[in-house]
């Protein structure tokens, strides 16, 4: 992780946006979050935008994608064996690039890097990416035995370091553009992390999470980091070894602070919490800036009030929506991303240090 890494609030985004045109999508973000734009995926543009079947490709052929019924299918045509046999010799000696994104599966990416590379050199100074997370892909995909390929420890191991791989072939992609980056894994399966529906252990989170990181770090520089947009083990995340983590905080803001030993480690490695300030599917229309960055300051007191270094907490600091936008109307997801970057101004003006 770069030690130029203090974001101090930066506004940035989180995946899917509602809107059909991705010129229009990029616009949007770029015009509102100035300092760290995001890549917007566009689910309702196609189906092949679906955060979990826009990487099929890159995990070929552990994975397919069934755009028809916008689900993966597990090693069509081929047995297990020889599903992870061809996929590692991919992985191992197939070109980087080939995990890429292409444009008929991300086309808010493509727009992204004309709009960035058109800008000047004193904008956007940080770009954000994403890649959806090994654990919610390989739980989104049933086996052959009625079981999904998270439950199989080969092929969640092999979609980890595939989709690891995938996160760095996008920082290649992006590195033309010669700015700083920072890529998020998507794990919206943990939020129902230590329910009857996700009997998964506390290792193996951070064992393949782990996996994740590894992979892209023993290829490319860049800041990673974890958005989980429900309640879950944020300590668990914090010991994977990411960066960044990102949770809705206005949901979930008061479970973290259960977590300060973990939240003492991240910081202490010069990681950041990227606060989730806005709601997205709680969002009513009647909030406001100000009412919304009350209740982030209200958690931020309270680390301090234990012992926080009040500095840090700000420094490393970035707000976002709690989500994804992607289900939500194109004027409530605009007022979304405005909120957000509102926020992000009012903490550093109000809790400067």
């Amino acid at each position: 992780m770069p030690d130029t890494f203090a974001p101090h609030f930066t506004a940035t985004g989180i995946g899917t946006l509602p809107l059909l045109d991705p010129r229009e999508a990029v616009d949007a973000v770029c015009d509102r979050l100035r300092e760290m734009p995001y890549w917007p995926q566009l689910p309702q543009r196609a189906a092949i935008e679906d955060m979990n079947l826009q990487y099929a490709r890159a995990l070929r052929p552990l994975v397919a994608a069934d755009l028809d019924q916008r689900s993966l299918l597990a090693h069509p045509g081929l047995g297990r064996e020889e599903a992870l046999a061809a996929f590692y010799e991919r992985l191992l000696a197939g070109p980087e690039e080939d995990f890429g994104l292409l444009p008929e599966e991300a086309a808010g990416f493509f727009a992204f890097q004309e709009k960035v590379a058109a800008a000047g050199p004193g904008q956007y100074p940080w770009l954000k990416g994403h890649v959806t997370g090994p654990l919610t892909l390989a739980a989104s995909v049933l086996g052959s035995d009625g079981k999904a390929l998270l439950y199989d420890d080969e092929m969640a191991e092999a979609i980890a370091k595939g989709l690891g791989l995938a996160a760095a072939a996008q920082a290649r992609q992006l590195a033309p553009l010669n700015r700083p980056l920072m890529i998020f894994f998507d794990e919206p399966f943990l939020s129902g992390y230590g329910s009857a529906f996700s009997p998964i252990s506390r290792g193996k989170v951070i064992e393949l999470l782990g996996l994740a990181a590894q992979e892209t770090r023993e290829r490319v520089p860049a800041v990673l980091g974890v958005h989980c947009c429900g309640n879950t083990d944020w300590g668990m995340l914090v010991e994977a070894g990411l960066d960044v983590l990102n949770l809705d905080s206005a949901g979930f803001g008061e479970h973290l602070l259960l977590y300060p030993e973990a939240l003492r480690q991240l910081y202490a490695r010069g990681g950041a919490v990227a606060w989730g300030a806005v709601p997205t599917i709680g969002y009513t229309g009647q909030e406001t800036a100000q009412g919304l960055w009350a209740g982030l300051r209200g958690l931020l007191d309270k680390l301090a009030a234990t012992g926080f270094d009040p500095a840090t907490l700000a420094r490393q600091a970035l707000i976002t929506p709690a989500c994804g936008l992607g289900s939500l109307s194109r004027d409530k997801a605009l007022a979304i991303l405005d909120l957000t970057r509102q926020v992000a101004d009012l903490a550093r003006v109000q809790f400067a240090v």
